[in-house]
């Protein structure tokens, strides 16, 4: 018989850590067995990985773990490991490392749980972890402003009462969530960032100001003159450009916000 040594390169294992949590875990595990080819090694090898994790393993169907073999040399004598990328891997055992973790069903459900708490549980609970108050604020203003302005359209257009209602109901929410988006983004920017005075950031925190100021006007004028659509038509032209302007701030407001989310600050 011929001698191999085989080591094996595992990755998405499903299993239960030694501290309770369960964990998507990759190995390398190298065993030395003889055999009368290389492929007979390397099947007996990842037969015998099959028959000891078997009982282990937690993945569905759907998710199936795998493995691969990194190496496998024919052997003149065994040794007591195999060096792999700089990794000294026994002939026994598994070399595990942790690749993802994966949140019990007790963790998923503790920001529901925390409000049987009280307030106190709920408030410690919502520090532990970042739960991004300005990214999910924004979204509504970077949404309702282009809506008001579609319906404004759609007004101009059809001529249907509804449509202008709408227009002006979606300016105001969205005005009146400019102040909540600017402030969570302002303490987002203190905390993270520690209010560094970078152009990025400045730039952010001026242009947040334009889309106010002119969101406020929009819907002021609305407000005072219900008939800015209809009664006159350098009005309606003027305040159509205004609802207009709003839109590039608001477009290159989103791209910085890209820029630090995806690209991150130095």
């Amino acid at each position: 018989m011929r001698k191999f040594e085989v080591c094996i390169r595992g990755t998405n294992f499903l299993i239960k850590g030694a501290d309770g949590k369960t964990r998507k875990n990759g190995f390398y595990a190298a065993r030395f067995v003889e055999a009368q080819d290389i492929s007979t090694a390397v099947e007996m090898t990842i037969a015998s990985f099959r028959a000891d994790l078997k009982d282990v393993v937690m993945n569905d169907d759907s998710d199936p773990p795998a493995m691969k073999v990194e190496e496998a040399d024919e052997v003149y004598y065994f040794q007591d490991h195999m060096d792999i990328e700089g990794l000294s891997v026994p002939g026994e055992g598994f070399i595990w490392d942790k690749v993802e973790e994966v949140k019990a069903e007790e963790e998923i459900i503790k920001p529901i749980s925390a409000w049987k708490g009280g307030w106190r549980n709920f408030r410690s609970s919502y520090r532990e972890k970042d739960k991004h108050p300005h990214t999910i604020l924004i979204h509504f203003t970077n949404a309702l402003y282009p809506i008001a302005v579609l319906f404004m359209f759609l007004f101009l257009l059809s001529g249907k009462v509804s449509f202008q209602q709408t227009h002006f109901y979606m300016l105001l929410l969205a005005t009146v969530s400019v102040p909540f988006s600017y402030l969570t983004g302002f303490l987002e920017w203190k905390r993270k960032h520690q209010g560094a005075m970078i152009p990025l950031f400045i730039t952010k925190l001026r242009y947040g100001v334009v889309v106010f100021v002119i969101g406020a006007c929009c819907t002021l004028w609305h407000v005072f003159s219900p008939g800015v659509l209809t009664d006159n038509a350098l009005f309606t032209l003027l305040y159509a450009l205004l609802n207009l302007a709003i839109l590039p701030p608001l477009v290159y407001l989103g791209h910085l916000g890209g820029l630090i989310v995806y690209e991150g600050v130095d």
